[in-house]
């Protein structure tokens, strides 16, 4: 039965992503090590300058991904407004000191999770390949480059490594020491290409890029348990950090943490219980986006605007956990296409696995190609930040830390010294994103926190900053935007959005010891 109520339709998008159950007993083996690839090196000397090859000119297509090369912002804005476009631009030309970023979604069902596709993920027993069809779809439009999946315990783990890559096609498959698949390419149309490894969340841990599995380990939330999870060449990771006790997070031996979880701002319960807020005042904002109503609807994909907020306890949770021990950061889509089958105003179910991954997505930056060990290796070393992209690309964020010559990057510990310094760059945003002729605004917040407390050490709107590490603590960056380019796409209730400030960048932490 479709649901017409707002408040109904809305609030199920948190669609069954906790308590799954734990799974069961099983061997854990050994697998992929601690190999860096290409991951960049938390210490570096002489940078490279920023830069990035032009190949295509800006716009994009209300049907599909834009494609050719980024021109990484070295074009000038658009005269007319772009059409918006359901994909998002190539990255591939975009280069921040010699790193390459890339496009990653962390937290992700298929159908070998038991609440997938509308609850009934392989009926018959046989999986639902439309709804895996979506997935991959949605993959390729959105240019993601790389997919850590996040199955449940309780159907993931009667499928194989292998099979819970859900090859097809021509896809190819990734070999790890043992000879069995590991992770694959899976192959778009259009010559794109997305680097899936498989993991399982429950409600205890979030392993991703298992190499086999380690079931006796995924109910269990203990350093023992965790350590299980790292055997098997897993990152360790939680899910829904808002609601997790951070005296226990510290004691796990965590790789990472999401700070930001989409269902934390949509869940009621989790509003009210784990970040303060009212639990339904969220809803009148964002029935236009999916309910339509208005003479000029706005762009459904835009409905972050009406809903994002940050997750502060996850937010205290990484300058907390933080200032003891070095921990790496995600955003967590936590998509199962399973909810809201009705049509948005654009003809697109409401919680297509295309939407929520347009949303958001995280960076990985990467000084050498992309593998499923490099991309682990930077996961784990924190080279990672999180962008909300439905409010446009950015182009050229950068963070770290400089000594003389020596670079320390984005989630890495540095020892304070009387030369450190702290640097931060804000984005552009890319004339490929859809945007109209008013510019929007852009603001840095260099933020850092220590046992006494959180501060802002700097605001500014354009360009770097260079702030002296004089003390020791959690450094971070924040981008906010206030979307006035936006306007074109917003119909009836621009006016509602267009002039409020909304969060585009987390930074991954950087960790200055004394």
């Amino acid at each position: 039965m479709l649901m017409h109520t707002p408040r109904i339709g809305v609030v199920v998008l948190l669609a069954a992503c906790g308590g799954a159950p734990s799974g069961g007993t099983g061997e854990a083996s050994s697998g992929g090590g601690e190999s860096t690839g290409g991951a960049p090196p938390t210490s570096t000397t002489a940078p490279v300058t920023t830069g990035g090859e032009a190949t295509s000119e800006p716009g994009g297509s209300s049907g599909g991904s834009t494609s050719g090369e980024a021109a990484c912002g070295d074009t000038a804005p658009p005269d007319a407004p772009i059409p918006w476009d359901r994909g998002q631009p190539d990255i591939a030309g975009c280069e921040v000191r010699g790193f390459r970023d890339y496009r990653a979604i962390l937290h992700l069902h298929t159908h070998h999770s038991h609440d997938a596709c509308d609850g009934d993920p392989q009926p018959g027993g046989v999986p639902d390949e439309a709804c895996l069809q979506h997935l991959r779809d949605a993959l390729c439009v959105t240019r993601i480059d790389v997919a850590f999946t996040s199955d449940h315990p309780e159907f993931a783990t009667s499928a194989t490594v292998e099979e819970m890559l859900v090859m097809r096609g021509d896809d190819e498959p990734i070999l790890g020491d043992g000879g069995t698949p590991i992770a694959a390419w899976l192959k778009c149309p259009d010559g794109h290409r997305v680097l899936m490894l498989p993991g399982i969340e429950s409600s205890s841990m979030m392993p991703f890029g298992i190499e086999a599995h380690a079931e006796a380990a995924y109910g269990e939330s203990s350093p023992a348990s965790f350590q299980a999870i790292k055997d098997v060449g897993a990152v360790a990771w939680v899910a829904h950090t808002e609601g997790r006790d951070v005296a226990e997070l510290a004691t796990l031996g965590l790789d990472g943490i999401e700070l930001y979880q989409l269902h934390a701002n949509l869940d009621p319960e989790i509003r009210e219980e784990d970040l303060g807020l009212d639990p339904d005042g969220f809803l009148a904002d964002v029935s236009p986006f999916f309910f339509g109503g208005l003479a000029h609807p706005p762009e459904p994909d835009l409905a972050t605007l009406a809903f994002l907020v940050p997750n502060e306890p996850s937010i205290v949770a990484l300058e907390t956990l933080g200032l003891t021990q070095r921990i790496s950061v995600s955003a967590g889509t936590d998509a199962h296409e399973n909810v809201l089958p009705n049509d948005a105003p654009d003809g697109e179910r409401i919680d297509s696995y295309r939407r929520m991954i347009r949303w958001f997505n995280n960076r990985i930056r990467l000084d050498g190609p992309l593998t499923p060990q490099a991309a682990k290796a930077a996961l784990r070393a924190g080279h990672n930040h999180i962008v909300i992209e439905s409010f446009g690309l950015p182009i050229g964020f950068d963070f770290h830390a400089v000594a003389g010559d020596t670079f320390t990057e984005m989630g890495a510990e540095v020892t304070a010294s009387g030369d450190l310094k702290i640097v931060a760059t804000l984005p552009r945003l890319d004339p490929r994103s859809p945007q109209g002729g008013t510019p929007p605004g852009i603001e840095g917040r260099l933020i850092r926190a220590t046992m006494l407390g959180r501060e802002t050490l700097e605001t500014w709107t354009e360009g770097s900053v260079e702030v002296a590490a004089d003390m020791p603590g959690v450094y971070r960056v924040e981008v906010w935007i206030t979307p006035r380019h936006l306007e074109p796409y917003l119909g009836d209730v621009a006016a509602d959005h267009t002039d409020k400030p909304m969060p585009w960048i987390y930074s991954a932490g950087l960790f200055v010891r004394g």
